[in-house]
């Protein structure tokens, strides 16, 4: 027969403590779990963000290589005062300057869908801290709002674009450290 009556300095019970005990250790283990899987996260989170930024500086490189190189066209074939419109410059050229032109404009088009598209990637990482710079960028591609005069606008406009995102992508690198970053991988498409 089990005896039920308590004895002085005996705890009843030992079980409720141990499991506790063991409650407080698998507690804190669950604790330092979330905090690491939190940390791993927002590591992940920073390299999207790098990747992101990298993407998006390599496509306004090539978006300068595009603007510098038709500009050297305009130039050379003299015309960068005329009117920037359809049709209002019609160019007698050779067979290897039209292979350059129908390059560089399907570069172009590469170029403006990559940019676009690497924009908009980055856009999921900016925060208050980029509203002022995103701003600046949206308030002067509205004032433009018109396709430019003639073709030496074209090219002053696109510079000046390139300047805008570059200084938001200067803003976020001097921010983020993303060019000191020697320990992170990103990723290639």
């Amino acid at each position: 027969m089990l005896d039920t009556t308590e004895r002085p300095g005996v705890d009843p019970d030992p079980f409720s403590i141990g499991i506790a005990l063991f409650s407080a250790m698998a507690g804190g283990a669950a604790f330092l779990e979330t905090r690491r899987s939190r940390t791993n996260l927002e590591q992940a989170q920073r390299r999207a963000f790098r990747a992101a930024w990298f993407e998006t500086r390599r496509s306004l490189i090539f978006f300068k290589r595009g603007i510098d190189e038709f500009e050297t066209y305009m130039l050379e074939d003299g015309y960068g005062r005329r009117a920037f419109r359809i049709g209002a410059v019609r160019l007698v050229v050779d067979p290897h300057r039209k292979h350059q032109m129908r390059r560089l404009r399907g570069q172009a088009l590469q170029t403006a869908s990559h940019l676009g598209d690497d924009l908009d990637d980055l856009s999921d990482f900016l925060g208050p801290d980029d509203q002022q710079a995103v701003h600046e960028i949206l308030t002067r591609l509205g004032e433009i709002g018109r396709l430019p005069e003639s073709y030496a606008d074209l090219v002053r406009v696109g510079r000046e674009a390139i300047g805008l995102y570059s200084g938001l992508l200067d803003r976020i690198a001097d921010r983020e450290g993303f060019e000191e970053d020697a320990d992170y991988t990103t990723s290639t498409r």
